[in-house]
């Protein structure tokens, strides 16, 4: 397995991440502390503004200015500084230093224009006295509302709230300016004094406390994430490096049997999670030798099954055509078993020159029990009707051995029939088998209604009755097991005996062996992909007769 690159590897994606979040968090913290910043300045500025207004206007109101409208008008048109003038301008360029004030003006509001007294901006005294400017802004509303206040209306705190601020642009700066009115000695005001604060200031104040906090955020925030990043490392990424190796090991661990050691002791989850990787590779190399033995049984079984098989099928005629020497009858049978090994057999034999003998069979029960159930009544059957004992005689004598010993009470249903190749009398016994069907030469196959009798190795001491039934020359006999009839398809519905002879009559002017290969394909197309529940066994055989001279 190769190599992980580090740009791949735990500790750099959780490096890289832990910087993005350190980042955002601190561009977050910056933004929502530079806002709350901005306005705890903003109102500070304000408030400085307010302050320098107050004390510019008490300056005015108390000096030169401090006069009736008429002594103002007549002080503005002779356009000449005196002591007083100069004094009070003092006094409002040391406020408006000691204040860091853009400027502090002193001025006659009209109503298209304003008329200076005096402004901090003059390079020499009485530079803008009786100049004219424009209003900007805002500021014609908030200077004639100031100028219209009397003595009486003037409230220093309502004032400031909400009567004489406004925030303006003048010249490419952002100013925060109170109106306040000079008032003359009756109390009426006869200028207005503009105190003047660049909220730049506050902008490049609040850039440079950002540019700080972040500086100082990002510096705690990086050395937090390299002690996390250490802490991590040992605690995390070289364990689950171990656990990695140990991976890596495991291939080579269940081929020596040999367990993997992890050596991970954090004291947390890592830790259990290496124990428990611990036990699964114990577990799983147990699982392996215990997979291998069983593996090895299945297999021995496995064999032993087939040979099983081949013995039981090697007990079965299955050479056809069977009596290729015989004119008289043909014959064919076949088998196919649920599992390995079954438990229907059929058998045919010759008990002399001119008697055949025939044998279907079904033992209760499948696979191997019922295999060697299944040889031992076979063995037994042909044995006593080869000794020509009558199919009744046979079947109760092979009752009385099989109840002599039959701890599992395992039992066989038996159709064992005697034809005399002569005269096609065919001697018949049923020990609870199923119904044969029967084609005489000149019809079509039918069930046919036998007497039955109770199954071999139920019981002991039970009698059997048998029957006789001549056949004519071409008559077809055809025998099976109950794997036939109750073959069932996906939907759970049985094949059922009405189909099967429904198969029979598609073939029943053909051979023997073409008429077991039609009721197999007509089972096999009815099951479909259904799996095979029961042995499927059939026999069938035709009766010629004696060839003519």
């Amino acid at each position: 397995m190769k190599q992980t690159k580090f740009t791949n590897s735990l500790a750099f994606k959780t490096m890289l991440r832990l910087l993005v979040v350190v980042m955002i968090i601190s561009v977050i913290a910056a933004a929502v502390i530079g806002c709350v910043t901005y306005q705890n300045l903003a109102t500070q500025a304000r408030d400085y503004a307010y302050t320098a207004a107050l004390e510019g206007t008490a300056v005015a109101s108390s000096g030169l200015l401090k006069t009736d409208q008429a002594g103002i008008d007549s002080y503005i048109s002779s356009e000449k500084p005196d002591d007083n003038y100069e004094r009070i301008l003092l006094n409002l360029l040391l406020i408006t230093n000691d204040y860091e004030l853009q400027g502090c003006d002193v001025f006659v509001p009209h109503e298209d224009h304003i008329t200076y007294l005096m402004s901090t901006d003059d390079q020499t005294a009485g530079e803008s006295l009786n100049k004219e400017a424009a209003y900007y802004g805002d500021e014609k509303t908030y200077a004639l509302r100031a100028m219209n206040m009397s003595e009486d209306e003037f409230d220093p705190d309502r004032s400031k709230k909400d009567n004489i601020y406004a925030d303006n642009s003048k010249n490419g700066v952002k100013l925060a300016t109170y109106y306040m009115p000079v008032l003359d000695k009756d109390g009426k005001a006869v200028a207005v004094l503009a105190a003047s604060y660049s909220t730049d200031k506050v902008y490049k104040t609040i850039l440079q406390y950002i540019v700080g906090l972040l500086g100082v955020t990002l510096a705690v925030m990086l050395v937090s994430v390299i002690i996390f990043y250490f802490s991590i490392r040992k605690h995390i990424i070289r364990p689950v490096g171990k656990l990695t190796q140990s991976v890596r090991m495991m291939q080579e661990s269940v081929k020596n049997r040999q367990p993997v050691v992890t050596d991970v002791r954090t004291g947390d989850e890592i830790e259990e999670l290496a124990v428990s990787f611990e036990d699964m590779n114990r577990d799983l190399i147990g699982y392996i030798d215990e997979n291998t033995r069983i593996t090895a049984e299945k297999e021995r079984i496995d064999t032993e099954l087939s040979l099983a098989t081949d013995i039981q099928a090697g007990m079965l005629p299955d050479k056809f055509p069977a009596f290729p020497d015989r004119k008289d009858f043909d014959i064919y049978a076949s088998m196919k078993p649920a599992k390995e090994v079954g438990g229907d057999f059929y058998d045919f034999f010759m008990i002399d020159e001119n008697k055949l003998g025939l044998v279907m069979a079904d033992v209760s029960g499948k696979g191997v029990p019922a295999a060697l159930f299944m040889m031992h009544s076979k063995i037994l059957l042909k044995n006593y009707t080869l000794m020509k004992l009558s199919p009744k005689a046979v079947l109760e004598e092979v009752n009385r051995q099989i109840c002599e010993y039959n701890p599992q009470e395992m039992f066989v249903t038996v159709w064992l029939g005697v034809l005399d190749l002569k005269t096609g009398v065919l001697t018949v016994a049923n020990a609870g088998h199923e119904k044969p069907a029967i084609k005489q030469a000149d019809g079509s196959f039918e069930l046919f209604k036998d007497k039955h009798g109770m199954m071999v190795g139920y019981m002991d001491g039970i009698p059997f009755k048998e029957y006789e039934l001549t056949l004519g020359k071409g008559t077809k006999l055809f025998l099976y097991t109950d794997g036939v009839a109750e073959a069932t398809d996906a939907n759970d519905e049985l094949f059922g005996t009405d189909r099967m002879i429904d198969a029979l009559r598609t073939a029943e002017d053909k051979s023997p062996k073409d008429i077991l290969e039609a009721v197999d394909a007509a089972v096999n197309e009815f099951v479909g992909a259904a799996p095979q529940f029961d042995d499927l066994t059939m026999l069938c055989v035709e009766y010629h007769g004696e060839a003519e001279e």
